[in-house]
């Protein structure tokens, strides 16, 4: 924290932003530094040389110098790492090389920023491999919670897994282009759904809006969290209707049951 403040506020004094010596860091480490002491110790040690021991440290060898920093960067490194590299995901070895050439071609900020984004995007591509979507019938459901509940007709059960971030929100589109002649109803279980971000909140609005052009019904099933905060908080929660949406299948089949009944008589169904 306190090298992160001092790179913020330095250039405004007509300062430079560094790191914190790295080399210099992990010499004092390998040589045994377990406390603060040590890095003071060192700019105490580097202040005396360049304030008293100029005219004599102008004498060193450059060469010298070269070694040492070769030896200091040799055992910097963390050479066991690519001996695990052949056990690790092709993304995340990917990620590790591409950082590792980045460091020795260019140097290490170019190195690190770039690696920030490739492991950010690898991140993604993973939250989006864990998002499914699942049509569920009443076989499914007893084999899910041990008890029977028969889909009527007309209504369709989607159960949504993991969690629904940007990467992933194209899930939803599966919902969307579904053939939707025959249904009346649908039915979004969202109880194994861990998060929900903006733009799949979009694509619930979207479905929303889609199924009530065709006079169709959404219910949601088991939001909670911080999915059922987000849609609270949006104001997607007032748009499907308090009624709509219901803490488990059982209420969910009986409310589609409300709505299609009411349909059929030509009444509304209360909100």
């Amino acid at each position: 924290m306190g090298q992160g403040l001092a790179n913020f506020l330095a250039p405004l004094f007509g300062g430079i932003a560094v790191t914190g010596v790295i080399a210099r860091t992990a010499t004092n480490i390998r040589s045994g530094a377990t406390s603060p002491v040590a890095g003071i110790v060192h700019s105490i040690f580097l202040l005396l040389v360049l304030v008293l021991f100029a005219p004599l440290a102008k004498h060193i060898p450059l060469v010298s110098l070269a070694v040492v920093l070769i030896v200091v960067g040799w055992r910097m490194g963390d050479w066991e790492e690519f001996r695990r590299l052949p056990k690790r995901a092709a993304g995340d070895a990917a990620v590790f090389l591409t950082t590792f050439g980045l460091t020795v071609c260019f140097d290490l900020t170019v190195a690190v920023q770039i690696g920030m984004v490739l492991a950010a995007g690898l991140f993604v591509k993973r939250v989006a491999d864990t998002t499914r979507v699942h049509t569920m019938s009443g076989d499914f459901i007893q084999r899910e919670h041990g008890t029977r509940l028969d889909v009527p007709r007309g209504v369709i059960v989607y159960r949504l897994f993991g969690a629904l971030l940007f990467g992933a929100a194209d899930r939803l589109d599966t919902v969307l282009r579904r053939e939707l002649r025959d249904t009346e109803v649908v039915i979004l279980h969202m109880v194994d759904v861990s998060a929900l971000d903006a733009t799949a909140l979009d694509r619930l609005e979207n479905m929303r809006e889609k199924l009530l052009r065709h006079k169709r019904h959404l219910i949601l099933c088991g939001p909670h969290t911080q999915p059922y905060a987000l849609m609270a908080k949006e104001g997607f929660l007032d748009l499907v209707g308090e009624g709509n949406v219901v803490s488990n299948l059982g209420a969910a089949m009986g409310r589609a049951q409300a709505l299609m009944a009411a349909k059929s008589t030509g009444q509304t169904a209360s909100p």
